[in-house]
């Protein structure tokens, strides 16, 4: 009889290790991936400010055009982790090495009107396009809830924020306007990550927001935020 409980008590023991290993086979709870990331980042403005007394109004405009484009020069790792209830953390989240450049361009215009003595004129300045360019930026990924992938705050690429604000006219309010990699979110379905059977796969953020701006400063501000991350699994 020993020896039989000892068989029978072997055999459950080896069916507990199958049932255990093919579970974990099936729902791995970690996984690794190389990350890379592509972006683009879109501000445009209209903006009117008229001063002046009723018989003699002068009115300026300016309309304006930012645009930065960014992408990692080589892949970061990350390794994600299953969180409970389709949600992931990301453990060494951050991407690193991003390169990119920007160039700014618009008009800035004065229209004067009134009745004698008040001048009447009309003048348009086209500003030159400018550019500039940045290094060893970095981001951060997320998942704030369940299905959503988000990322950070741009890190290291104020250059391409510095441009003179008076060609175009881009007055403080216009400026506030920060556009940048948070503003669009993507799609992240979890369960993709521990499936070894798809050894890549990319998210995609799109997103475009209108700022209305009122007060002494009248007029619009247009943004465009497009990004898209790749995993690529690590064996």
């Amino acid at each position: 009889m020993r020896q039989l409980r000892l068989g029978v008590s072997g055999l459950i023991a080896c069916l507990l290790v199958s049932a255990s290993g093919s579970a974990l086979a099936a729902k791995p709870s970690s996984a690794r991936f190389r990350l890379t990331l592509t972006a683009t980042l879109t501000k445009t403005w209209n903006v009117t400010r008229s001063e002046g007394e009723p018989d003699c109004i002068r009115t300026t405009k300016s309309s304006g055009r930012w645009q930065a484009t960014l992408a990692t020069k080589r892949v970061s790792p990350v390794r994600v982790v299953a969180a409970g209830r389709g949600r992931v953390r990301f453990v060494g989240g951050t991407i690193k090495a991003i390169a990119g450049a920007a160039a700014q361009s618009g008009t800035n215009g004065v229209v004067g009107q009134g009745s004698p003595p008040c001048s009447r004129q009309t003048k348009t300045v086209r500003c030159a396009t400018r550019r500039r360019s940045f290094r060893g930026a970095t981001t951060m990924l997320a998942n704030p809830r369940k299905g959503v992938l988000a990322l950070g705050r741009l890190r290291g690429a104020n250059a391409v924020r510095s441009f003179s604000p008076q060609c175009p006219d881009e007055p403080l309010a216009v400026r506030a306007v920060r556009t940048d990699l948070p503003l669009a979110t993507g799609p992240l379905d979890g369960a993709d990550a521990f499936r070894r059977d798809i050894p890549k796969f990319f998210v995609r953020g799109d997103v475009q927001q209108q700022t209305s701006i009122t007060g002494d400063l009248e007029g619009t501000v247009n943004e465009r935020v497009r990004w898209t991350v790749t995993f690529t699994r690590v064996a």
